[in-house]
């Protein structure tokens, strides 16, 4: 399939730190794709840059074949994005907010009109629509700016966790709307939400420090991931020096003490007998293993 989005190579720095770095990848038109990673993983500033809101040091991205730089006004008239930060106009009600927002686009009133009525209708604020936005939830704030952001008809959303403060129905009838549009839209949005991205997704993408740690569908992802388990093991009392000497196994990965439990991953169930080895002394309370998801994924791929 053919790609909405291509990156070449994209390098940004900020404050003397790289937060994008070398990314070349494409997404192919219709699809959703999810970003996912910790803070400051670079998932806000890969949206800005292909949104042409934020220069890169070097590379290029570019927009249905088009350079996002060198093409601003074409690339932006495809280009829907939403901001993490509530950015509406608290002097100006919820339907002037968007008529604005329509105006800047070159719609025609009939247009904006038809298009406020039928988006705030299938996003549950039409009641709301004379109202002031600091008179709304946060929650009616994130609908109208996704409202705001479809206004123009754009064919690409850049959506930057777009169903924060949003209750768990409301999210879900966020998620459907957007589902609807796969095929015709394409879609990249960053969560926090690990239901979320494996829930709603053609692709997901983990990053850490600019980096893409970990890219493809949720079952490509786990496929990869092999055999790979995550233990708990509950001791009555876990000293120190019974914690550092299974540690040093190596078979054992991503060791980690919290109260009296010994919590670690392995590539295969035998490292917990290896670890029952050295603890056999020791009155166990209880033990877990199951194999792993995308939150241990995402946990194992960002470590420092």
């Amino acid at each position: 399939m053919e790609a909405s989005i291509s990156l070449k190579k994209i390098g940004k720095v900020l404050n003397g730190s790289s937060v994008l770095a070398g990314l070349s990848f494409g997404i192919e038109r219709g699809s959703i794709m999810a970003v996912l990673g910790p803070n400051d993983s670079g998932k806000t500033a890969l949206l800005k840059v292909i949104a042409g809101f934020s220069k890169p040091e070097y590379g290029s991205v570019f927009i249905e074949g088009m350079d996002v730089q060198l093409r601003r006004i074409e690339t932006a008239s495809v280009l829907g994005y939403m901001p993490q930060e509530v950015n509406l106009d608290r002097h100006l009600t919820v339907l002037e907010n968007l008529q604005f927002h329509g105006r800047l686009y070159g719609l025609s009133r009939e247009r904006i009109n038809r298009q406020i009525a039928s988006l705030s209708e299938q996003l549950g604020f039409r009641a709301f629509i004379h109202d002031f936005p600091d008179d709304l939830s946060s929650g009616y704030q994130k609908r109208v700016m996704l409202c705001r952001t479809l206004l123009p008809d754009p064919q690409i959303l850049l959506l930057e966790e777009p169903t924060s403060s949003l209750d768990l129905r409301s999210q879900y009838m966020v998620w459907d709307f957007l589902q609807e549009m796969r095929g015709s839209k394409t879609i990249v949005y960053t969560t926090q939400s690990i239901r979320e991205a494996e829930r709603v997704h053609d692709r997901i993408v983990i990053m850490h420090h600019g980096h893409v740690a970990l890219d493809g569908t949720l079952d490509r992802l786990l496929e990869n991931a092999g055999e790979l388990f995550h233990f708990q093991i509950h001791f009555q009392k876990l000293p120190k020096d019974l914690y550092e000497e299974m540690s040093k196994l190596t078979t054992v990965v991503s060791p980690s003490q919290v109260g009296q439990v010994f919590d670690f991953y392995g590539r295969e169930r035998k490292v917990f007998f290896d670890i029952m080895k050295l603890a056999i002394k020791k009155k166990l309370v209880d033990y877990s293993a199951d194999k792993v998801g995308l939150e241990t994924l995402i946990m194992t791929s960002t470590e420092d």
